[in-house]
């Protein structure tokens, strides 16, 4: 299974934070060779934070 990257192709870096997926300089870097447990993490992160209620502060972790 190969899991596709969340990149939307607005990239501007915020304090390390790509403000068009929420990645990390670190997770956009290392994508290619994540392997499909760390990509679902870094998936499940994102998905989490884009449903979480308005007005919470982001976590870069």
């Amino acid at each position: 299974m190969n899991i596709t990257s969340p990149c939307i192709a607005l990239c501007k870096l915020d304090d390390d934070v790509c403000s068009g997926c929420n990645r990390t300089i670190e997770e956009i870097t290392n994508w290619r060779t994540y392997t499909n447990s760390q990509k679902q993490a870094v998936i499940s992160r994102l998905f989490a934070l884009k449903n979480a209620p308005q007005g919470y502060a982001r976590t870069d972790t």
